[in-house]
């Protein structure tokens, strides 16, 4: 677990403090690049850097390499960095949780996906809006019936994530969604740096996002709330 630790740190941390003193006048620059990674399917080609999605990915599948035994330890660890990595680490609580703690793991996926969406409305490049159903993948099988067997509590994460205030505390840049993009792509091919104004919306229109956000969860919760009055009629 202290590698663990220590990568996650590592990536997002050092890269964004290496960032960080290289940006001085613009701390949203990004220096995009490419990762090529041979399987099986064939390659495919990742965007890198300053905690870009091919390095979530990256993280996200050395700590798929942890055993069951590790999951309680694993969730609990991600949970206290909520604020602090890039929401789609969240998923992997849900994925490791599902079964054995279903509040914590809807209360994580919820956050999640509404962070997400929040990260990527903030991107300037309207394709990076496929990160949330890319990123979504990362959730787990045990999702789908979590969410079909506890309608009432499914219902109760939403409306406690919607009244809970944590929806946009996160401390995370939205790099990580935006870079899925095809504009950071090109620019990764192209070893372009990016600046800030280039993928970054400003922030006097994040307001916008986070209207978003909301709508997209009280539709959500409209929904639910239908489904749990046909299914007690």
């Amino acid at each position: 677990m202290r590698i663990l630790t220590l990568f996650l740190m590592s990536v997002f941390g050092a890269t964004a403090f290496a960032q960080a003193a290289l940006a001085q006048d613009d701390p949203n620059l990004r220096q995009p690049r490419i990762y090529v990674v041979e399987t099986d399917e064939g390659v495919e080609h990742y965007v890198v850097g300053g905690a870009a999605w091919g390095d979530v990915v990256a993280t996200l599948t050395l700590m798929r390499g942890e055993g069951a035994d590790q999951d309680q330890m694993i969730a609990a660890e991600l949970w206290q960095r909520r604020d602090i990595n890039p929401p789609i680490f969240l998923y992997e609580i849900t994925r490791r949780i599902s079964d054995t703690d279903p509040d914590r793991a809807l209360e994580a996926y919820f956050l999640a996906r509404a962070r997400i969406l929040y990260d990527a409305t903030r991107c300037l490049d309207t394709s990076a809006l496929a990160v949330v159903d890319a990123a979504s993948l990362f959730a787990g099988d045990g999702l789908v019936e979590l969410m079909q067997n506890n309608p009432d509590l499914l219902e109760a994460s939403l409306a406690n994530l919607y009244s809970g205030g944590q929806l946009f505390t996160s401390q995370a840049s939205p790099w990580w969604a935006c870079s899925y993009g095809d504009t950071a792509y090109i620019a990764a091919t192209n070893n372009a740096d990016m600046p800030g104004n280039q993928w970054l919306k400003t922030e006097m229109r994040w307001q916008e996002s986070q209207e978003h956000v909301n709508e997209n969860i009280v539709i959500m919760l409209e929904l639910i709330r239908a489904g749990i009055a046909a299914q007690n009629e």
